[in-house]
């Protein structure tokens, strides 16, 4: 039987235990911050970046994984016998997509997936993919039925503060401005190309929204109840288990997974973001 591993890029947002667990193997894009070239998951971390903001009222830049990265890291598993599916960030918002596809160009037998996806959306996915790979299914296949699943991921988070999206240029200053002042939390959606588009919005105590925002997105039918991922960018840590334990008393998850979203995405969604991933069947 061939073997397969699924690889990812870092902004899969997998702990390390998370990613041993599965097997998932990760490389990770670079972080551009006060002029030094960091590995996002490996010398910098979230509250980095936010301590960088606080002092110095910096913030990083994020660069995509280059081609020769890639190639190299492809390599480690042709050269041990491994087909490779590889699931890459949303093309739509990066362009590691594109440089993994050239690199993938140089073996037969790696696959690069384009999930449309980021964060823990990914990470729902590539789940999906070592489930296929233990079960026998070749690679290939393996990455044409996640090309097919993955506008069944359900892939959306609530901001605390617009500020460093406006900062990263991805929302002008009046809107960040507006938005702060006035108290709005608005959603963040994955949308099925791949982009992201504001969602609805909220208003009113931090406690409170994020309760509304829970009960919205899991009232959907046809919800894949097998696994869901809470994922934050660095909530609280009593608060975090509260709304953990709310979901777990009021839906039926067999499996509720926690995640803290990595130096790229905290980037730019800033600290007290909160976000739910998961399938639709």
């Amino acid at each position: 039987m061939s073997k397969t591993v699924i690889t990812a890029d870092s902004p899969i947002d997998l702990s390390a235990e998370q990613a041993k667990r599965y097997g998932i193997e990760i490389i990770p894009l670079h972080v551009i911050l006060d002029a030094e070239d960091y590995l996002d998951g490996v010398n910098i971390t979230p509250d980095d970046i936010y301590n960088a903001y606080n002092e110095k009222k910096i913030l990083p830049s994020t660069s995509a994984i280059s081609v020769a990265e890639y190639q190299d890291f492809f390599k480690k598993f042709t050269d041990d016998g491994y087909s490779v599916v590889h699931l890459s960030l949303s093309s739509a918002i990066s362009s590691t997509h594109q440089n993994a596809c050239i690199a993938a160009m140089e073996y037969d037998n790696v696959y690069v997936v384009d999930t449309k996806r980021l964060s823990t959306g990914m990470a729902v996915l590539a789940i999906k993919g070592v489930e296929m790979a233990e079960s026998g299914t070749p690679a290939s296949e393996i990455a044409s039925n996640l090309v097919a699943l993955r506008d069944k991921v359900s892939t959306s988070f609530i901001l605390e503060t617009l500020t460093y999206m406006n900062k990263g240029g991805r929302c002008s200053a009046l809107v960040a401005f507006g938005a702060n002042i006035l108290g709005i939390k608005p959603t963040i959606e994955n949308l099925p190309d791949g982009s992201l588009s504001v969602g609805k919005k909220y208003r009113g105590k931090t406690d409170v929204v994020r309760r509304q925002y829970i009960d919205d997105k899991l009232s959907a039918p046809n919800i894949d109840y097998s696994r869901i991922f809470v994922d934050h960018s660095g909530l609280d840590a009593d608060e975090l288990k509260d709304l953990v334990a709310y979901i777990e008393d009021n839906y039926n998850f067999k499996e509720v997974l926690i995640s803290r979203a990595g130096s790229t995405i905290s980037t730019h969604c800033g600290p007290g973001t909160f976000a739910l991933m998961f399938m639709y069947n």
